[in-house]
Formats: C-alpha cells, structure tokens, sequence
C-alpha cells in the first residue's frame, strides 16, 4: 500500500512529493515529458498520486519514463507492464515480463501479469498456468487474484470463463460482497437465472441496502413473469434509492405488460422527472394510453416521441393506426410510409387494421403494406390469397410489393406462385 511504501525507516514522517505534481501537470500540457527525471521513489509516489486521480495519460506516460529510466527496478517494470496489458500490448508485456523472470524468478505479481496478459490475447490454458503460479507464491492474495482475472472475463463478454474464476475467488474468500455480485451478473447475462438470484441474495445477505442489486432481482423476476416479486423487488430498491431512474422504467414497464396501464403511466410519468427526453418512456406512455382506448392523448405523446425521432417506428406505427381508427386514410398513409418495410417493425400491430382500412378506402397501396405485414409476420395462406387480389391490379403495385420486400424476388415458391396466379 502507498502508506506503507513511504515511511521512513528512522522516523514516521512520510516524504512529500507533492510538489513534483505540478511539475508533471506542466510537462505534459507543453509535450515534453521526456525531459522529466525522477528517482524510483518519486515515480512511485506520482503513479499512485495520478491513479488516484483517474488521469490515465499521465499515468501511462509516467509508468513509460520509469521504466526507461530505471529498468533494473522490478517494481516499475511490473507498474509498466500493467499499463501495457491495460492498453492491450500484451506481447510486449509479456516480453518485459519474461526478461524480468530471469532476474526474479520467485516474484507472484510476475507470474499473475504474464497470466492476464495471456487472458487478453485468448491464451487461456497459458493463462490458467501462469495465474496459478501467482496465487501458490501469494496465497494470501489468491482471491483478489482469481477475481481480477474474472473481472478481465466480464470486461471480454466472456462469462463462462469469467465464472470459473469467480468461483475459485469464492473458495479461496468467501467473505467478498463484491464477489457475489460479479457472479450473480455473469449467471444472469448467461440466462441462468435462478443461479443468479442464488448470489444476488447472498449479496443481500450482506448488504441489503443495495438498491441496484434489489434492481436486477426485480429485472429477473421479470424475465421469469414473476411480476409480484418484480414489483416488490422494484419497490424495495426504489425505497433505497428514489431518483434510481431505472427502476422507474422497468417498473413501469411491468405495470404495463401486466395491464396495469394507468399505474403504468404514472411510473413513466414519474421516471420522466429525471430523463424527460427520453422517448422510450415517451413511447410507453402512448402505448399504455393506447390500450385504454385513449386515441387523442396516446396521438399527443406519439406525436412527442416524433420530435425527438422523426423516423421512430413504434411513434409512427402507433399514428398510423390511430389515423385508420379514425378513418384518416391520408395521414395514415403519410405515417406508413416510414416504417413499412423495416423488418423490425412490429407488423402483428398493423396487420389487422391495415385489412380493414383496405377494404374501407379500396386503396390498392393499404393492400400492399398488408401483403407486407402478412409476410414478415409468416402468414403465407393469407399471403398468397391477397396476392392473387394484387395481381389483379396495375403492374405498379406488384413493383411496390417488390421494392418494400426485395427478398420477394428471390423466393422461388412466391415467384412461381405468381406465375400460377398470373396464368389464370
């Protein structure tokens, strides 16, 4: 520890190196941080003073001099060696590393970055090795260890890897809070979710304060359609922590989901306080105003979202439909537009009422976003039986269905049954 390095073997009073701060701060804003020469004690005091700080460049310049001011010190090579493996130059660490091997064969802290540099690369049998090497000459610091070497998993997407090291973290300290939460989160980005609640309770356990933890038990009670733990979940971290916006939304969207579509909008309502542009909420609130049959209020926050996101599908979709229940075939039109063709649209909304405004106007353009719709959403029967209606009409709209669905043209079964249909 930095208190530790310092102290003086005749009396208690710490050095102070403060003033080398500025110094660093200048050199660096005026490029000229190869002039700087320190003594190893003094980079050791500004390394861990710029860490603290957060101040990344300076930290990877200061570790860069170091090392090449004093590469006979196997405290500042190893500083220097970790910077690289942070910035992904792991053969290079590496090489340092193994050079420094030969001097200090006995060394932990060697061995376990030579085993994350090897981690990063995707070296991971040589990467196991070398760590395991670390945590028999440290064993006191094996858990740390394990769980740095998980977090550089978690940081990689790779949480399976990421568990195994998490539990033998666990096993070697079993006391680590943090610990808990890591493999709750990489149990839960793996779908195992009943695992998941397992080691968020346990966090719980310990601190039941936590108001994200409680957070993502909800998120997964959720998943699960557990809907009254979710809620209770929900409000035990909302309890904690009121302006934890993103239990709002969640909340709210279990409200909706549930048909509790007033509660629903309050929670949105009450979640826009701290993210008033956010056009999800904005959205949901629409949809939820939707369900209720409230077509002019659900229009205003449609028409809302569409301020914030002229080309937002959801916004779009939801006018368009409001437009064909009120028998505004025009601006429904204008709307649909926009979004037919996407295939993230969500067509099952549109299907049915872009059926009945066709038959209400006899448009053949409402007929070619339903034919549309009935393809993406694998109504093949009702696909075929309104082709056929299509083909009756002018060449222009079989083009149209071509340009909104261009994969059309290279199914073989629609082309041949076009073909067939033609030959009536």
């Amino acid at each position: 520890m930095i208190d530790d390095l310092f102290n003086s073997q005749e009396e208690d009073e710490e050095e102070d190196f403060s003033h080398l701060i500025p110094a660093c701060e200048e050199a660096m804003t005026d490029g000229k941080m190869d002039s700087l020469r320190f003594s190893e004690e003094e980079y050791e005091f500004l390394l861990n003073n710029f860490i603290m700080e957060g101040n990344d460049n300076m930290v990877n310049e200061l570790a860069r001099l170091a090392y090449i001011q004093h590469p006979y010190s196997a405290d500042l090579v190893i500083r220097y060696a970790d910077v690289l493996i942070v910035r992904r130059e792991t053969e290079k660490a590496k090489e340092i590393l193994q050079n420094l091997l030969e001097r200090t064969s006995d060394n932990g802290d060697i061995y376990f970055l030579i085993g994350r540099a090897c981690l990063k690369s995707g070296e991971h049998e040589e990467a196991r090795e070398n760590i395991n090497k670390a945590v028999a000459l440290l064993p006191d610091e094996a858990s740390e260890m394990f769980h740095t070497a998980a977090q550089d998993y978690i940081d990689l997407a790779e949480f399976e890897r990421a568990l195994d090291y998490l539990i033998d973290a666990e096993a070697a300290d079993s006391s680590d809070t943090e610990l808990y939460n890591d493999v709750a989160f990489c149990y839960e980005r793996l779908n195992r979710f009943e695992e998941s609640l397992v080691y968020y309770e346990k966090y719980l356990d310990q601190d039941p304060f936590n108001d994200n933890v409680w957070f993502n038990v909800g998120t997964i009670h959720a998943r699960e359609l557990r809907f009254d733990k979710s809620l209770e979940a929900f409000d035990y971290a909302i309890a904690l922590n009121p302006e934890n916006s993103s239990v709002l939304y969640n909340k709210a969207i279990v409200y909706v989901n549930t048909e509790n579509f007033q509660k629903g909008i309050d929670t949105f309502t009450e979640f826009l306080k701290f993210e008033p542009d956010n056009i999800f909420a904005i959205v949901g609130i629409a949809e939820a105003l939707l369900a209720m049959d409230n077509l002019p209020e659900a229009a205003r926050y449609y028409q809302e979202a569409l301020t914030l996101e002229k080309g937002n599908q959801e916004a779009n979709s939801g006018l368009a439909l409001i437009s064909m229940l009120n028998h505004d075939h025009y601006s429904a039109l204008v709307y649909l537009r926009r979004v037919i063709g996407s295939e993230s649209v969500d067509y099952n909304f549109l299907s049915g009422q872009l059926l009945i405004e066709f038959k209400r106007t006899l448009l053949p353009e409402f007929l070619v976003y339903y034919l549309v719709a009935l393809y993406y959403t694998h109504s093949m029967d009702s696909f075929v039986a309104n082709l056929e209606v299509l083909l009756t009409m002018d060449e222009l709209w079989l083009k149209k269905l071509y340009e909104l669905v261009p994969k059309l043209k290279k199914d073989i079964a629609i082309t041949k049954k076009i073909s067939k249909l033609r030959e009536k």
